[in-house]
């Protein structure tokens, strides 16, 4: 024993010393600053969620979250400073865990106990509000903590006291708890019990892995913690237990639960430092706080992903702003009967004023104002910028506004939290008609917030779309009053929309009187800190003088005065300065920009270069982030700002570490030209130097290696967090390079030359970057930035005198930048989830993936040591097809939706819609009406769908599949139109007896809005169609060879002889047949989303557009549409063929942009609600298109880039349509693919009818073996072991037998055997190991035939048709092995008979009690029926595929259990074990786990289970085929493949040898993994 021991053994932050064997401890008792029980650190009541830390072993309440145990860096106190968690209260619980004191019987349960009473006695006898387990809570645990809080939820969660508070857990984050014990506990109570005297605690010893207690809360807590988020963070450096010794307290295994969910994050720290933080500065402590930023994300506010901060913008106004000012407009009679309700007919005001009038400091101080005087929740504020493109956006104010009303308002939070919960629903990056009707119109404008709502928009006539905005907003109707302030200047076509409307909306000038008052307060206010006499008649004569001469214009008085600052010692050199002054702000900016020129050159360019980036920059930038910009030309700053504002001409100012111009008119200046003078930076000119300068920083070597050593796991948003100190201007160019080359020139060769560096060596590390930021919707804005430039240069290639050499220059760089545009678009579509997880994949996973003429195969494929290499694919380029997905056999789709999460497709004639995940396109489930139907609707949040069918209407919740409601079809009539209404509380429906009615849901009332006045003279048949407008004020019927009706509804109810408006096409009105009018026949009509204009689809495929505001009509011909859809928004128009073509119409103009052809007739198409994805049923498929050009430029979020690109060109480029081939159709499709068993064959079946003969190295045919009819698909195929035999099946029953020899040529020679007929589909065909008798299996019966003989030998017919498969014996070549879901059976190849003559079972023991429980479901067969008396279809297991490891002795077998309308599944597929080494008891086990990570199930290589799982990742898991507990070991990702590769209609294999064959487009992939499985 040494003289001395320094323990730290198992403790949080306990400080030892030791002089001497007898002293070994510091008196540890709880402090003050260390108490005891349940400690409130930050936060009231009105927090949004509690966390509570527990610390572990010898730690204590603060010292243990402390640097170096002192509470001054005691980091709990931090978390309220950082963003997105300033919100929630903070606990430390504190408990005596103190190891050194002697006699402590406690326990962990003991200290959970104390966890849960203090928890549940916190707030009580004070206010209700402040108690726990009112709002969500997090724990952070260290060490045994951890374990005392799961013993903690494991006690509460039976006990009643406790079971309501813990329901509100949201996570846990473990730091370094030991929840598989630690081998370190015997040794410390060892140590205590020789060292101290002490005798062994409890709570040490439970400690200990083989401790019963570990056992008992490792086994439990398992079953509790399913909805919970949990993290574990757990150390990597060895801890000083004693001088030269070191240890590691809890390994990698016992510090990390390895639950499915589980995030799991190595810390660079011992177990003593791992939850100690030196700053917020230090790296740990950025990831601890990025993780819980993470673990917390869904019980904040809900967010939407507002980057920037009203309440920064509106206090940035305010500091501004003067005490007193504004006081003209409180006084104002029009504002005031505004805000205080006196004038109820007007809930909006306008206040327009010139520039420089101080608009925005008076919205702020009537902002201010109004919560002061009411209440802060009641006013919601935007103000927008020209200056920065993102706060320009329309649908950004709305995220804005959406933002202040979560964070005041928790009901309208926690609608916004369960929008998301249920659909996905994200506002960030959506566009705003989409954020308004799902979060406004869908929830906002349906709540009752309790009080009046007003909403103060500043600068709108600097958004990008002010005209939608303003109608949008004026059409608001409410439950809670909503009243409107907007600030504008005074813009004629603002101007048109608001005084044209009913009731004009009342206008303030703000004119120079109203102003006056406040601009002296401010000269005065100014004059004051210039002039030492204050007050005196030079402080007056000034005043007087700037104020008259400001003409209301705070800007220009704000430079005025600034001249005076060094020229006010004489009242001759105060005259002589304002004299000096222009009048006007352009003469002003005239006079600023002299005195820049008049500088040194040195200090002219340095001022032009920060003028030039806070001009053009996107944002404002930050100090560092200029200071980067400029290094390459200017470095070594002593103080940026000042220098900013003294040698910039008081063109720009520094707020709050940020650059900006003063006003938004001095960009204009800067950038546009005058009177023929040049602009001082010149826009294009300063977007090439912008362009070029992020260019060159993002083309630098180093970054791939800076990127290496970042944290590769998705444990935090941003993983580039720690990049961003060291290299400031990393983040602005990684977003924003391709938006500077949008604006920049196109004839720039330095641009287009660090361009091309940039794609050609640097773009996949900058899209790595993208990944590892999280933001990988920058891909596509990326390539519509490009796109801008790309068309740009191809307008200037098509204009002016150019010779040849000249043009085909510039179209090749214009062709260069769209092949990248292409190409970006489809990385995201086909790699966007994969390349998150995975961003290094971008380098040698993706590139081989992408089609060889893409640009980025030929640019980066052949880089050395690639992951994958593929072949066997002969098409160049992208396919637009995302997914191909089954209905099922026999069954077609007639309609097609996509709303929310999710799209739908409606099999009528059973009554049946398919549900498929959006981002998946895995099919979730099946709703079933249990009737025929006959139309599909879903509201406009993706929440809900509804089906009609012949006597009952039926509303399903999506998320689950579950039926809501069944309402009673209360009407005869035919359904002819089914939609919802009042944000899904309503459906609106249409009758063919020329109805329309609105079916309340929940009160089961139908009220009828429209009958159409009956007539004598009316001789009808029923309509073809009746179509309800968006605003359901009107409804179109037409009625064949009638014109089409537009009736108004309200009116119809008022006026007793209404007559309905009629659209005739100008050749129809002089048609007539035997005296009648004829007219040509309508088949379609869709609606604009504001319903002020109706597209309408004649016989003839012609489209008419009809005005309704102006009653104009359009026509366009010879469009070869019998189907129509309309986008979201109204800009683009989808039309599908006779012939199954499918066209894109850009809107209003009327421009083919896109045209897909296909040869199979389309039944119904849709676009996604983003309109960036079409839908479409043809066949018994669905598909999912996906063209780049749906991702499109003028979809940017800003108007800059109208600006940027002639609106002219964009007619030009539309008016040649991209032309896309269905690639499938052109080469069809593989319908059967087997491997030989010496991987280097494979054989393909076709939908032709061919069965052909690959090399497996490359994929290429090797010999065309021989055809069934070209009209039937091969479904089958059986190859002999040694590959002398090969038959095949089609879906017509028949079999064809061939003899197969490779010759000495290496050549394939093909003899025929035999052909054979069965009545029914062929399920399996299967040769004996002899290679004598072959096997052909159906559902119902199954038959030897012999090969020798060419002679049936037998056949077995089965009494019901059961899902088998067969096997050849692992041993006994004579016999077989039959396979169902719940039996197997030996069989002889002679006869097919059974062992001994019996026809009985072997039993099959099921190692899971929870499958003996599903095989005993499984066998009742009794039919059972709905409320209607429908039969409802019991399940049915389907064998999908066996597979055999090495180990001969074992079956793995995959079976899917066929959907039940009792679980609305979409039925599972399971994996099971089969040990087949004991006869008399075969046991199964099913792989639970393993089962729900499998999507596709591609083979066994060796002993590894090799699959593709549900992110399309391809994986192995190591069979452990012991005896005593065979299972799987941990699953292992290797590379992933492109989403449109995997679906349920792709044919993949893995070979014996580990090689992967895919089908795609009619031809066989054969991918090689480097590595090797």
């Amino acid at each position: 024993m040494p003289s001395y021991v320094n323990i730290n053994l198992m403790r949080s932050h306990h400080e030892v010393r030791s002089s001497r064997r007898t002293t070994f401890f510091r008196d540890k008792s709880p402090t003050p600053e260390d108490p005891l029980g349940l400690i409130l650190v930050h936060g009231s009541g009105g927090s949004e969620a509690d966390i509570i830390f527990v610390h572990g072993l010898g730690g204590s309440s603060r010292r243990t979250w402390s640097w170096n145990r002192d509470p001054n860096f005691f980091w709990p106190s931090w978390i309220h400073h950082e963003e997105g968690l300033s919100q929630f209260r903070i606990f430390s619980f504190g408990y005596n865990a103190n190891f050194r004191e002697s006699d402590t019987p406690l326990s962990i349960m003991d200290f959970s106990k104390s966890l849960l009473v203090r928890m549940r006695a916190y707030g009580h006898g004070a206010l209700d509000s402040d108690a726990i387990g009112l709002k969500p809570i997090v724990f952070v645990a260290h060490s045994m903590g951890g374990l005392v809080v799961k013993k903690a939820l494991m006690l509460g969660k039976t006990h009643d006291q406790y079971s309501s508070m813990l329901s509100k857990v949201h996570g846990i984050m473990f730091f370094s708890t030991p929840h598989k014990g630690s081998s370190h506990a015997s040794t410390l109570n060892s140590l205590l019990s020789v060292l101290i005297g002490t005798s062994a605690k409890v709570y040490v010893s439970e400690l200990d892995p083989s401790s019963t207690s570990i056992e008992d809360i490792s086994e439990q807590f398992r079953n509790i913690c399913g909805s919970w988020q949990l993290i574990s963070l757990y150390e990597t450096q060895p801890t000083k237990i004693s001088p030269g010794i070191k240890r590691m307290i809890v390994d990698k295994d016992s510090g990390v639960l390895s639950y499915p969910k589980e995030i799991s994050v190595p810390i660079d720290a011992d177990h003593n430092t791992i939850c100690k933080f030196q700053s917020r500065l230090d790296p740990n402590y950025c990831l601890a706080i990025d993780l819980l930023r993470q673990l917390t994300a869904g019980m904040r506010s809900p967010q939407t992903n507002i980057k920037g901060n009203a309440r920064s913008d509106l206090e940035r106004h305010l500091s501004r702003a003067l005490p007193g000012s504004c006081q003209w407009l409180h006084r104002n009679a029009r504002f005031r009967g505004w805000l205080d309700g006196s004038d109820s007919s007007h809930d909006v005001l306008w206040l327009a004023g010139l520039p420089g009038t101080g608009k925005s400091t008076v919205a702020a101080k009537t902002i201010h104002h109004i919560q002061q005087a009411l209440h802060q929740s009641s006013c919601q504020c935007h103000f927008f910028m020209e200056s920065q493109p993102t706060k320009q956006n329309i649908a950004y104010c709305l995220r804005t506004i959406a933002f202040q009303l979560a964070k005041t308002h928790q009901p309208f939070a926690e609608k916004l939290l369960q929008l998301h919960k249920e659909t996905g629903f994200t506002a960030g990056e959506q566009k705003f008609g989409l954020i308004w009707d799902t979060i406004f119109e869908n929830i906002v404008f349906k709540m009752d917030f309790g009080q009046t709502l007003h909403w103060v928009l500043d600068g709108l006539d600097e958004a990008d779309a002010p005209k939608l905005l303003v109608r949008s907003l004026l059409q608001i109707q409410s439950k809670t009053r909503i009243k409107l302030l907007l600030f504008s200047r005074p813009k004629k076509d603002l101007t048109n929309i608001l005084m044209a409307r009913f009731g004009a909306v009342p206008m303030i000038n703000v004119s120079v009187e109203q102003t006056q008052e406040d601009l002296q307060q401010y000269v005065a206010s100014v004059a004051t800190e210039i002039f030492p006499d204050a007050g005196g008649p030079i402080h007056e004569y000034v005043i007087q003088q700037i104020t008259r001469r400001a003409e209301g214009s705070f800007l220009w008085t704000r430079l005025a005065l600034d001249t005076l600052r060094d020229n006010w010692h004489t009242q001759a050199d105060i005259d002589l300065a304002l004299n000096d002054v222009p009048n006007g702000m352009h003469s002003l900016y005239q006079r600023m920009i002299q005195n820049v020129n008049s500088q040194s050159s040195r200090l002219q360019e340095i001022a032009f270069r920060i003028l030039t980036w806070t001009s053009c920059a996107f944002r404002p930038l930050t100090i560092p982030e200029l200071s980067a910009a400029l290094q390459p030309e200017f470095d070594g700053f002593v103080n940026l700002s000042e220098t900013v504002e003294q040698i910039c001409g008081q063109f720009v100012r520094v707020d709050d570490g940020r650059i900006s111009l003063i006003h938004s008119t001095a960009r204009q200046f800067l950038l546009k030209p005058s009177d023929n003078v040049p602009a001082p930076v010149g826009e294009q000119a300063g977007h090439d130097h912008l362009a070029v300068s992020c260019l060159q920083y993002l083309s630098q070597d180093h970054w791939r290696q800076q990127f290496a050593l970042l944290p590769q796991e998705r444990t935090f948003k941003d993983r580039l967090k720690p990049l961003y100190d060291k290299f400031p201007l990393l983040r602005y160019s990684l977003n924003h390079w391709a938006y500077h080359v949008s604006h920049a020139s196109t004839d720039n060769s330095t641009v287009l030359s660090f361009l091309r560096l940039f794609c050609n060596k640097h773009i996949l590390q900058w899209a790595q970057a993208v990944a590892l930021s999280d933001r990988l919707e920058l891909l596509p804005t990326t390539a519509r930035y490009l796109k801008v430039w790309s068309r740009r240069k191809r307008k200037q290639s098509s204009v002016g005198d150019l010779s040849p050499m000249t043009r085909g220059m510039r179209i090749d760089e214009s062709r260069f930048v769209g092949e990248w545009t292409t190409d970006l678009i489809r990385i995201v579509g086909k790699f966007g989830l994969s390349l998150v997880q995975s961003p290094s994949s971008i380098h040698k996973n993706i590139p081989p993936l992408c089609p060889v003429g893409s640009v980025t195969s030929r640019a980066y494929s052949h880089t050395t040591n690639p992951l994958i290499s593929v072949k066997g694919l002969s098409v160049e380029g992208w396919d637009d097809n995302l997914a191909r997905l089954a209905l099922g056999e026999d069954e077609m789709a007639s309609a097609i939706r996509c709303a929310g999460n999710y799209f739908l497709a409606l099999i009528t004639h059973n009554g049946s819609v398919v549900v498929w995940h959006k981002e998946t396109c895995e099919e979730i489930y099946r709703l079933h009406h249990g009737e025929w139907v006959t139309l599909l609707a879903t509201d406009k949040a993706g929440r809900l769908a509804a089906t009609a069918g012949r006597y009952t209407f039926r509303v399903w919740e999506l998320t689950s599949g579950k039926l809501l409601y069944k309402l009673p079809k209360t009407s005869s009539a035919r359904t002819m139109s089914l939609e919802f209404a009042h944000s899904g509380s309503k459906l609106r429906i249409s009758y063919d007896d020329n109805t329309l009615s609105l079916y309340d849901i929940d009160t089961r009332f139908e009220e009828t809005l429209f009958t159409e006045p009956y007539s004598k003279d009316m001789q009808r048949s029923c309509p073809r169609f009746m179509a309800p407008s968006p605003d359901q004020t009107k409804l179109a019927i037409a009625f064949r060879g009638r014109p089409v009706e537009l009736w108004d509804v309200a009116q119809s109810q008022i006026f007793p002889s209404p007559k309905p408006r009629l659209c005739i096409r100008k050749n129809d009105k002089d048609l007539e047949v035997d005296g009648n009018e004829v007219f040509n026949s309508p088949e379609v009509v869709r609606w604009s989303p504001d319903g002020s204009t109706v597209y309408i689809l004649y016989q003839d495929a012609t489209v008419l557009v009809w005005d309704l505001i102006e009653d104009g009509q359009f026509e366009r011909g010879d469009t070869g549409a019998r189907e129509m859809v309309l986008n979201n928004d109204g800009t683009l128009l989808l039309t599908s063929s006779n012939g199954g073509s499918i066209r894109v119409w850009s809107l209003p103009t009327f421009y083919i942009i896109y045209e897909l052809k296909s040869d199979e007739f389309v039944r119904d198409l849709t676009f996604s609600p983003d309109s960036q994805r079409i839908y479409d049923v043809r066949g018994s498929g669905c598909n999912v298109w996906a063209p780049d050009i749906l991702i499109r430029p003028d979809s940017l979020d800003h108007k800059e880039t109208a600006s940027s690109a002639d609106a002219s060109f964009v007619s030009d480029v539309m008016s040649e349509p991209v032309l896309a081939q269905d690639q499938q159709a052109q080469r069809g499709h593989v319908t059967a693919l087997i491997c030989d068993d010496h991987d280097e064959f494979f054989c393909v079946g076709r939908d032709d009818g061919s069965v052909n003969i690959h090399d497996m190295a490359d994929g290429a045919v090797v010999r065309k073996a021989y055809k069934h009819s070209a009209t039937v698909d091969v479904v089958v195929i059986g190859w002999s072991p040694s590959r002398r035999f090969i038959a095949s099946a089609d879906d017509s029953g028949k079999i064809i037998v061939k003899r197969l020899k490779i010759k000495d040529d290496g050549k394939w020679a093909v003899f025929p055997m035999f052909d054979l007929r069965v009545g029914e589909p062929v399920a399996q065909i299967l040769f004996s190991p002899n290679e004598t008798l072959l096997l052909i299996g159906t559902e119902s019966s199954d038959r030897i035939w012999d090969l020798k003989t060419k002679g049936e030998v037998c056949r077995r017919r089965w009494n019901s048709k059961v899902s088998h498969k067969w096997l050849n014996h692992a041993e006994d070549p004579t016999r077989l092995i039959w396979l169902s879901g719940q039996h197997i059976r030996y069989h002889t190849w002679a006869g097919l008979a059974t062992e001994a003559e019996q026809d009985a079972e072997v039993n099959i023991t099921d190692d899971d009690p929870e499958e003996k429980e599903e095989k005993e479901h499984d066998d009742d067969q009794t039919v059972v029926e709905d409320d209607d008396g429908f039969p409802i279809e019991t399940p049915k297991t389907t064998i999908r595929r066996v597979i055999r490891p090495n180990n001969r002795q074992y079956i793995l077998y995959q079976a899917q259990s066929s959907q039940s309308r009792r679980t609305r599944s979409s039925g599972t597929k399971s994996l099971y074990l089969v040990n087949m080494e004991n006869v008399a008891s075969i046991r199964r086990k099913l792989l639970t786990t393993l089962s729900e990570d499998i999507r596709h199930l591609l083979g066994c290589v060796r002993d590894k289970i090799v699959f593709i799982d549900h992110e399309n990742w391809v994986c192995t898991a190591a069979l452990s085929l012991s005896r005593k507990d065979p299972g799987t070991g941990s699953v292992n990702r290797h590379f992933f493949l492109p989403r449109d590769w995997v679906n349920s209609l792709t044919l993949q294999v893995v070979s014996k040898g580990g090689t992967l064959l895919s089908a795609r487009n009619g031809e066989v992939a054969v991918v090689k993994y480097g590595k090797g499985f």
